[in-house]
């Protein structure tokens, strides 16, 4: 079968051209539209994989209309890329739905993008589809600032979404740098970490069965599933890209949804990798000024933008918040201004977490009634309605009656 590939992108064509498909393919790579036009009157195409990087809105409008008509039997995938702004992204992707042509949202690895199209050309997917949904949800934290909480709001995140979902959890520690969870949860000793799964990584050999093996599962939260951080500091900046993008596909297909969070700073792949490749990206401030328009700001600003990322593509959540900040709310509408981001919650400071951290009793706490517990709880209703998760039996029972009533689960 002939499958033609429109891009100039030597990494793209290696990784595409040597994927192994379940039927061999006869692959046909131009460089411009006209190219692949040609190439269809010659003889139709069974695959077609279009990079959008070479035509505008009209001109990709029409070359889809010319191959369809060439090539009636043949399937489309459309690569969206970063190139345009993110309104121009969203007529792409209502065009391609209206076309009933398959597509790739901007944002993802070339090994990614590589497994989307096996995916693709291998099994039949419904027309119009965003194959970038197509396996488990991936959510990154991030901090602007070092040591500001981002460990705890993500893994509580994590902890209180397996306690009200029915979804199988993961959780990624890929905080290369300063990775402190196995402190937090008094897990000191024969702990599996990030660092020990380095030779599958090289080999790109890491499966799903491998994963939820090393994985530590946490009897207070079942579904939770923990891969605690590299060890090994000192070889932080020698993780690769190619590393980072495997262990995140390998997530994807393991957990329903995945956490995940990486260093503050954007000077290594999982960092890089962890945001560009999420679903959904939560940016972690405080309202010190230099936290959220320092930090953040130039992090996501003069790195990110390299990568396509802008601010708006990121939730995010104000932590180490004082307690009066939520009635007087002008340090809030401080923060939205400056970073252009949506807020999705915030966490209040609180002078016990300290020794709570120190003592391993993360779980404890988020066990109890702590008033973090509920807030980090807040957080998570939202995430969990976003990424449409199925609620565990359990948290439906807690419903109150009237709840239940309107949600026809009401015994009569």
């Amino acid at each position: 079968m002939r499958i033609g590939l429109l891009s100039t992108d030597e990494r793209l064509i290696d990784e595409l051209t040597n994927v192994i498909y379940r039927e061999p393919f006869e692959w046909i790579i131009r460089s411009t539209p006209r190219e692949m036009e040609l190439e269809s009157t010659v003889s139709p195409f069974s695959y077609m994989v279009l990079s959008d990087r070479y035509l505008d809105f009209a001109g990709l409008t029409e070359l889809l209309d010319i191959l369809k008509k060439l090539s009636p039997a043949g399937r489309l995938i459309v690569l969206l890329s970063n190139y345009h702004e993110a309104a121009i992204n969203e007529k792409y992707v209502k065009m391609c739905k209206m076309k009933q042509v398959d597509y790739v949202l901007p944002g993802h690895g070339i090994a990614t993008i590589a497994d989307y199209i096996r995916s693709w050309a291998d099994h039949t997917a419904g027309h119009g589809t965003n194959l970038s949904a197509a396996d488990g949800k991936i959510i990154s934290f991030v901090g602007s600032t070092p040591n500001i909480g981002t460990t705890l709001v993500s893994f509580g995140t994590a902890f209180c979404m397996a306690q009200l979902t029915s979804a199988k959890v993961g959780y990624l520690c890929l905080n290369l740098k300063s990775s402190k969870l196995h402190k937090y949860l008094g897990r000191d000793d024969r702990i599996f970490t990030l660092d020990a799964l380095r030779a599958e990584l090289k080999a790109q050999s890491l499966n799903k069965e491998r994963l939820l093996q090393v994985c530590d599962s946490v009897c207070e939260a079942p579904g939770l599933y923990v891969l605690y951080g590299n060890m090994l500091r000192e070889q932080a900046e020698f993780f690769t890209p190619a590393e980072i993008e495997h262990i995140l596909r390998v997530a994807r297909s393991a957990f329903d949804i995945c956490i995940v969070e990486v260093n503050a700073y954007w000077d290594n792949a999982a960092t890089i990798c962890g945001i560009v490749e999420a679903n959904t990206r939560i940016a972690v401030t405080t309202g010190d000024m230099a936290h959220f328009q320092e930090d953040l700001n130039k992090w996501i600003g003069q790195v990110g933008s390299v990568f396509g990322l802008q601010s708006h593509g990121f939730e995010m959540i104000a932590v180490q918040m004082d307690k009066q900040s939520k009635t007087d709310s002008l340090s809030i509408r401080d923060i939205r201004k400056e970073t252009q981001m949506h807020l999705i919650g915030q966490v209040s400071r609180y002078v016990d977490l300290t020794t709570v951290l120190n003592q391993g009793k993360l779980v404890e706490m988020l066990q109890s009634g702590h008033p973090m517990k509920e807030e980090i709880a807040a957080i998570t209703h939202k995430l969990i309605h976003l990424h449409h998760l199925a609620r565990s039996e359990s948290d439906s029972a807690r419903k109150p009656w009237f709840k239940k009533i309107l949600a026809g689960t009401a015994v009569s």
